[in-house]
């Protein structure tokens, strides 16, 4: 076994394809085939499940996934440690990342990534804070909502996510989603500053129709969710801040409609830094939200032109 092998059957494997995998790696898909054949034929196991959508692993595959996972990182951490002594330009990416896409995408974007020989750094913040960390150079690439203004930044629209209504079940009082906007003049809320994006939509939302929202507003993360899970209010949030929270049934979470709060999730990456690093960010990141929407878990849209498929 090489370390060319263990990098292609990861990719393989964290992404169920073939065909995604080679584009991602750079390879022919039969060359791809072959060097998985040869490493099984080494190794003298099969890894791999062939099947109609794509391939899953054996249980010789999750063995080897594992402890190959751990090989890549340590063979990661020696290319890291020499990167003082003069590590070549291009293949190092600052990510800014905002805190629900961070939290969905990059625990399969970092492993995928160092495989691929691309060292991403992530560094966390809001959308606003994040777009300027790019414009002044700070930050190569961004993976948040869409700001405008963005100027020598390529665009990349990802997908769409609801804004929902999130809190403890007793405050609902069994209603059913979805919530119209104008309800939530009846609801307790607890809501981020002015500044940010989604306060801003809403304020925006409340203007036009004419809602007072009974509100108060805290910045510190850990101090809005203690008031959500254990003092009656509600907040706006996208589904996924909150996954495992609603599917452990401590809240609940409601829709918003009437209008709906969406909002686009976007990368984008500095036109001045390496091509082959911006094009290897965006070929790592599209199968990984292509099957995070098959799934539907995180209630993500795709965006229209994409597919028609909606995820609810």
């Amino acid at each position: 076994m090489n370390l060319r092998q263990l990098r292609y059957f990861i990719t393989v494997a964290r992404l169920g394809s073939l065909s995604a995998a080679a584009r991602i790696l750079n390879v022919s898909q039969p060359a791809l085939g072959y060097q998985l054949k040869a490493l099984e034929g080494e190794m003298e196991v099969v890894l791999l499940h062939r099947h109609s959508r794509g391939v899953r692993m054996t249980d010789a595959g999750r063995v080897l996934f594992e402890s190959g996972m751990k090989a890549l990182e340590a063979f990661s951490e020696a290319e890291r440690s020499l990167a003082p002594f003069g590590r070549s330009a291009g293949r190092r990416l600052l990510l800014g990342v905002a805190p629900t896409p961070g939290r969905a995408l990059l625990p399969d974007l970092l492993p995928l990534a160092a495989g691929a020989g691309l060292q991403i750094v992530a560094r966390q913040g809001m959308s606003d804070e994040l777009s300027q960390g790019l414009l002044q150079g700070d930050l190569d690439a961004v993976l948040c909502y869409n700001v405008p203004g963005l100027a020598q930044v390529d665009i990349k629209p990802l997908y769409k996510e609801d804004l929902y209504l999130v809190g403890e079940p007793s405050v609902f009082d069994g209603a059913e989603e979805p919530v119209p906007f104008d309800r939530l003049a009846t609801l307790p809320l607890v809501l981020d500053g002015k500044v940010r994006s989604i306060r801003r939509l809403i304020d925006e939302v409340a203007a036009t129709r004419k809602t007072r929202l009974d509100l108060i507003e805290v910045e510190p993360a850990n101090v809005k969710r203690e008031i959500i899970m254990h003092h009656g209010r509600c907040t706006i949030v996208p589904y996924g801040l909150f996954l495992d929270e609603i599917r452990e049934g401590r809240v609940a979470a409601r829709r918003i409609v009437e209008p709906a709060l969406e909002r686009v999730v976007i990368l984008g990456v500095r036109q001045d830094i390496a091509a082959k690093a911006a094009s290897m960010l965006q070929a790592l990141m599209q199968p990984i939200v292509a099957r995070i929407l098959d799934g539907g878990a995180l209630r993500w849209s795709a965006l229209d032109g994409a597919t028609d498929k909606e995820h609810s």
